[in-house]
């Protein structure tokens, strides 16, 4: 059916929700075997483009769809979605829509299975996938357990084990720490030069610079090949390695106080006899590779993992607490936006934010209103909150917390998917509101980039140890 070297064409592609436009007038043109690098504020269209590419959209979308959109010459909606994947594979910004099964290999052999791959090549491509993210050692926990940057790799291995001719990458990056970043990209760019053509939308720019061929940029729906001088200016914003201002805390006991507390996800020790505060206040910035139990210590925090050891807030044991009055005290910011959400519409979700909130008076309609414009969200208050953009979602998400007001906020990677000034909007509106609210904020984020001098505090977390850095690290 299918010709040697797959054509992909995007001919004057039109897409709108619910007769909004979110794309106009797309044409794209990818050079074989190439590696692409799509840019663009959150909400642009990024992920809308590349759902439309793989063929999910417009069949699993309230939108509709004009233009020419083909794989070697037949129309994408008309291929059967197994030969599709074959041909192209796509890799969603949450990882966990992906998945089916329990375990890293029982979700790849089911996937290869999917796609009618010869069962004697199984095992091998599972294997060879696996080691290439750095999770073979992984493959049989449960998915469910793993840290959000493990559960991308895992995605990201799914896809480079099918071995599509067209790999469409929507932030595959987001939640991995800066060394497992870098070490993916290689990663990517060797199956390239296997003769595959990458797709890739980020919003991080760093390591891309000797790895891509092209930059296509996306704004309000529209697409265009960078120009060389808009190329070197968006190559030139890669910062380097940042340096996080942050200085040593004096208090012994803060709001949340830890005392030789250990923690362990299945038969792995994540932290060994941890005693520190979280002080009354503060911002604190909690740092650490993928997997070392960032997220974990988080989810003990709010009585979600077990624990050994005391940890207080306000000098009471929180084991003696019951949990309806400590999620009023505490409450986790998920690192995935959508298990936040109950409500059906961005409308829905702020009434009953109104409604619980500790500071009514300070969430007036017109407060709402103000943050939402300053968050490049105002126009989004009919829309179903589970058709916005990752970075959307998580804009929602942060704010909807906000207006809860609840005293500890426990932030896990809130800038995860979103541009540089999303991320500096954000951290201005929980900067503020915080303050206001005279909240605790303790984030963990692998976005150093906007955070340098925002943070009092920065917690170090490696090798089962949790410690306060001070000064300049």
């Amino acid at each position: 059916m299918f010709c040697a070297v797959t054509d992909l064409v995007v001919d004057h592609v039109n897409f709108a929700y619910r007769e909004t436009p979110v794309l106009t007038d797309i044409s794209l043109k990818l050079q074989p075997n190439s590696f692409n690098l799509l840019v663009g504020p959150s909400g642009s269209g990024k992920s809308t483009l590349l759902k439309l590419l793989s063929g999910l959209y417009p069949t699993f979308s309230d939108g509709t769809l004009t233009g020419k959109l083909t794989l070697d010459g037949y129309d994408i909606h008309d291929i059967v979605p197994y030969q599709r994947v074959a041909h192209i594979g796509y890799l969603f910004q949450n990882p966990t829509r992906q998945f089916v099964m329990k375990t890293p290999f029982e979700e790849l052999r089911f996937s290869l299975e999917n796609l009618q791959i010869n069962p004697d090549e199984i095992e091998a491509r599972i294997l060879t996938a696996l080691e290439k993210v750095g999770m073979t050692a992984f493959m049989h926990h449960d998915l469910l357990n793993l840290s959000g940057g493990e559960k991308q790799k895992v995605a990201l291995a799914a896809v480079l084990a099918a071995d599509s001719d067209y790999l469409l990458l929507d932030e595959p990056f987001a939640n991995v720490d800066p060394v497992a970043r870098l070490q993916l990209i290689d990663v990517v760019k060797a199956y390239q030069k296997k003769g595959k053509t990458i797709v890739i939308t980020d919003h991080d720019w760093s390591g891309y610079t000797d790895a891509i061929d092209d930059i296509f940029v996306m704004t309000d729906g529209h697409l265009h090949n960078a120009l060389v001088d808009e190329r070197q200016q968006i190559l030139e914003k890669v910062p380097s390695q940042p340096a996080i201002h942050a200085d040593l805390p004096s208090e012994k006991k803060g709001i949340i106080t830890l005392e030789s507390v250990s923690l362990s996800s299945g038969d792995r020790t994540l932290l060994s006899s941890a005693t520190l505060p979280f002080p009354k206040g503060k911002r604190i910035l909690i740092t650490g590779p993928n997997g070392v139990g960032k997220s974990t210590l988080l989810s003990a925090l709010v009585k979600l993992h077990p624990y050994s050891g005391d940890i207080t807030y306000q000098q009471q044991n929180i084991a003696k607490r019951k949990i309806a009055k400590h999620v009023k005290d505490v409450a986790l910011v998920f690192q995935n936006a959508e298990q936040q959400f109950v409500a059906m519409t961005v409308e829905e979700e702020l009434t009953q934010a109104q409604t619980l909130s500790q500071s009514p008076d300070l969430w007036s309609d017109d407060t709402i209103n103000q943050v939402l414009s300053q968050l490049n969200m105002d126009a989004l208050r009919d829309h179903i909150v589970y058709q916005l953009s990752g970075g959307q979602q998580k804009k929602l998400q942060v704010l909807l917390m906000l207006i809860i007001g609840t005293p500890t906020l426990l932030f896990d990677e809130p800038l995860a998917g979103l541009d540089n000034i999303s991320q500096q909007n954000m951290l201005n509106v929980i900067a503020e509101f915080a303050t206001r609210q005279h909240q605790t904020i303790i984030m963990i984020s692998h976005q150093l980039h906007a955070v340098t001098d925002w943070f009092d505090y920065h917690l170090q977390f490696e090798n089962q140890q949790l410690s306060y850095i001070g000064g300049v690290s």
